[in-house]
């Protein structure tokens, strides 16, 4: 600690600022945290006792408390952390902003695992008042599992059948609420599926939408009859059962009728202050915000922009822009234009475009046969939307061309290989670019292709939120779907490390139950359901990294693969001072216990965003 204080003072440490008389003049600070136990993620993983922070809201120094003092006035405001754990503050490599932020303004059934929980929820808002005047509402998070058991035990239908919920009983749910007569659309946990209500798919289809023959739709079976939830059944076989999936939604959606842009913007605003207070809360000062939908749809990001713009909010704000596979030219266009536009401030910047190289479920792309037909070679999945392998390697090479970092959705394994084949030639054709291409989900990977995202410098941005025997998920649908050994491989972590590839955390907004980075981390060192005390939760323990590793995922790496490194990720003289305070040390405590540190402070370039009722000023 004596040679970091000596070196405090060195001309170095302080070039570049005016002199007087010959003496540096020592730089104040605005807040001084001291007595505390700050992990700095820096190269050599630091741990020092106090933090100055400049008026600017940079980092001016890190150590001592005794050479922290040198920066210290009768203004500096002094926070005495009592031996807390602070470390940088939290990355999301991969969130949904814009769908989290309906968790605030429309129907969220996350909290929810019954089918009568979801029930009760949607009949709740539906007769609240302030739907009176809704014409379009929406909402997420119900699980296709829940279903499963729902439409075996309630309509004898084999779960296999994999049809999710029927658009009668959320029509039942509707009936005389203000909503009974309102299009309604609610997102499955993993977003890749749809729930209309038939108010919704009769006005769509009255609007001309009609189901492509490739798409998913649900139908109900031809041989089904009965009456439920008011409905006669066999009146309509072969028609819409009520969940559509994948490209088929946003499809669907063009025929609604639309909410009025004030309405939009109003939503926006108020879902987005919603998030904004819960990222907050988890400790997150920097995310990558992945539009799911064409730039219009996402009237969110103005209210974010103009906030970080006018200083209100001082998160870190990246944004990928959704492609359009089908025409890579345009996109690029489109995302120079939209860089402009959303100039006027640094911290605010579109930085990816999003491509999606295969789907979720069967819909992803392996090597091998999926477990139900395993003798059939053309079982394999397939690219998203059934895209031409050409259309995706032009893609890439566009971009890659263009010097703009690709965000790649790619779960399967040959997906993964498919993508990287194009990176590679998109390098040899038009030159070794470090631009920050990154594939996200990586479900599977073959071991060769992991030591290949290693020399081609593709990040890897991991949900490790998933890595553990998920209820609702890894029995039911996962290991069904992929058998028993390959499902037990799936997920991989720390053969990245191991090989040297950039690896970053990723929350996926609402698509994880949880989406704090704390429980991230914890699960990473575990691969366990949080707080678990037993293993029967536990998947492939192999991958299993170290706590190191899974903060750096969160805080430096997160930053490099957004290209930030150089200002924030880490504490360190000349960083935003990008802070979060735990009430618990996360490299000491047990492993199953990470994911309930509390979290007493976030601050975001030297300003608190957040604070615990339980910590004091």
């Amino acid at each position: 600690m004596k040679a970091m204080r000596n070196r405090c003072l060195t001309k170095d440490r302080f070039e570049g600022e005016m002199m007087q008389d010959g003496a540096f003049i020592v730089m104040t600070a605005k807040r001084l945290f001291k007595n505390g136990y700050i992990y700095t993620v820096d190269s050599k993983q630091t741990v020092a006792e106090a933090i100055a922070v400049g008026q600017d809201g940079n980092i001016l120094f890190v150590g001592d408390n005794a050479a922290a003092e040198a920066f210290c006035t009768a203004d500096t405001r002094v926070t005495d952390l009592e031996g807390k754990f602070v470390l940088p503050g939290f990355s999301d490599n991969h969130t949904h902003a814009g769908l989290f932020a309906e968790k605030f303004t429309g129907i969220y059934l996350g909290a929810a695992k019954t089918v009568p929980e979801y029930l009760k929820i949607i009949r709740a808002f539906a007769a609240d008042s302030a739907q009176r005047e809704a014409e379009f509402v929406s909402g997420s998070n119900w699980e296709q599992a829940v279903f499963q058991a729902y439409n075996l035990n309630m309509y004898g239908l084999s779960p296999e059948s994999n049809l999710g919920p029927s658009r009668f009983l959320l029509d039942e749910a509707l009936r005389g609420t203000f909503l009974e007569n309102v299009p309604v659309k609610l997102y499955s946990s993993d977003l890749h599926c749809a729930w209309y209500n038939s108010v919704a798919i009769e006005v769509a289809k009255a609007n001309g939408f009609e189901a492509k023959a490739e798409e998913h739709e649900s139908k109900v079976p031809q041989d089904f009859s009965g009456t439920y939830h008011g409905t006669d059944f066999s009146a309509y076989r072969g028609q819409a059962w009520g969940v559509y999936k994948e490209a088929a939604i946003q499809r669907l959606d063009a025929h609604l009728p639309q909410q009025p842009i004030w309405r939009k913007k109003e939503l926006a605003g108020a879902g987005m202050q919603g998030f904004l207070r819960e990222m907050h809360s988890y400790g997150v000062t920097l995310l990558q915000d992945v539009l799911l939908a064409p730039l219009q749809d996402n009237t969110h990001l103005d209210a974010v922009y103009e906030s970080i713009k006018s200083g209100q909010e001082k998160m870190l704000w990246r944004v990928s822009l959704l492609g359009d596979v089908n025409d890579p030219e345009r996109t690029v266009r489109e995302f120079r234009t939209t860089q402009r536009r959303y100039s006027g401030t640094e911290d605010f910047k579109f930085f990816s475009v999003k491509l999606f190289a295969d789907g979720i479920q069967k819909n992803m792309y392996v090597m091998q046969p999926y477990a139900d037909e395993v003798e059939n070679p053309a079982n394999i999945g397939g690219f998203y939307n059934n895209i031409s392998r050409e259309k995706i390697r032009m893609f890439i090479q566009t971009l890659h061309r263009e010097n703009i970092p690709l965000h790649i959705h790619a779960m399967g394994d040959r997906a993964v290989k498919e993508c990287l084949d194009a990176i590679e030639e998109a390098q040899e054709k038009y030159g070794r670019k470090e631009l920050g291409h990154t594939i996200t989900h990586l479900l599977l990977i073959r071991p060769e292709d992991v030591r290949r995202m290693a020399i081609l410098k593709v990040t890897a941005s991991l949900n490790s939120f998933w890595h553990y025997k998920e209820p609702l998920y890894y029995e039911e649908i996962f290991a069904p779907i992929l058998g028993p050994e390959r499902a037990a491989t799936a997920f991989p972590a720390k053969r990245f490390f191991a090989a040297g590839v950039l690896t970053c955390l990723a929350s996926d907004g609402t698509v994880s139950e949880k989406p704090t980075p704390l429980w991230g981390i914890e699960i990473a060192v575990t691969r366990n359901k949080p707080g678990a005390k037993d293993r029967k939760r536990q998947h492939n323990p192999a991958e299993r990294i170290s706590r190191q590793q899974a903060i750096a995922m969160c805080t430096l790496n997160g930053a490099r693969a957004l290209g930030l490194e150089g200002v924030t990720g880490s504490l360190e003289a000349g960083k935003r001072a990008d802070m979060v305070v735990l009430a618990e040390n996360i490299l000491t405590i047990a492993a199953n216990e990470i994911h309930a540190a509390a979290v007493l402070e976030t601050i975001c370039r030297g300003k608190t965003v957040y604070r615990s009722p339980e910590w004091r000023r």
